[in-house]
């Protein structure tokens, strides 16, 4: 399973950069032909409200910016009024802090913190964390200390909108040649 994480402020869905949090999604779950089965998304607002996409039980999400923006905001609604609980299906928000998120992580552990890091083995069970605008010193370092290393994506430092699709293409890209062999 996939699991991949996008950090980001609230108030990144009322700019003009919502653009990239809706994009992330899509790139990070969505294909020409529907949805990858094999994962989850979670979106962390403010460090602790969480939109969380399962890949392999939503139905009718579309890949416009304007859906998926809604989704999200319906998802934060939900978190400020009636408390967590399902935004549509496969689709559902609640309240939790990224601190106890990481401590509970499993499987490889990477973060894209930019062009440093370094390149990954890794197998298709992930969990895979990206920070919007920027990931912060102080964040990777708290992502070491449980575990987390630097991948390295890119020659040059990549959007998260862009990092993810080429984070799943090389997975991707490493599944298929496993699978010839």
């Amino acid at each position: 399973m996939r699991e991949i994480v996008l950090l980001t402020p609230s108030s990144s869905l009322s700019s003009e950069e919502g653009g990239i949090v809706t994009r992330f999604v899509v790139g990070a779950l969505l294909l020409s032909h529907g949805a990858r089965t094999d994962v989850r998304v979670i979106v962390f607002f403010d460090g602790e409200k969480c939109v969380n996409f399962e890949g392999n039980s939503m139905r009718n999400v579309r890949p416009d910016e304007q859906s998926l923006s809604g989704i999200l905001r319906a998802g934060l609604k939900r978190l400020g009024g009636a408390g967590s609980g399902r935004v549509m299906q496969g689709i559902n928000a609640y309240s939790k802090p990224f601190e106890e998120y990481i401590k509970e992580a499993r499987h490889t552990k990477l973060f894209y913190g930019g062009a440093g890091g370094k390149v990954t083995n890794f197998s298709s069970d992930f969990v895979a964390v990206f920070q919007y605008p920027t990931m912060s010193r102080q964040r990777e370092d708290e992502l070491r200390r449980h575990g987390f290393s630097s991948v390295r994506l890119s020659e040059r430092t990549l959007s998260p909108d862009q990092a993810v699709i080429i984070l799943n293409n090389i997975v991707d890209k490493r599944a298929t040649a496993s699978h010839r062999h």
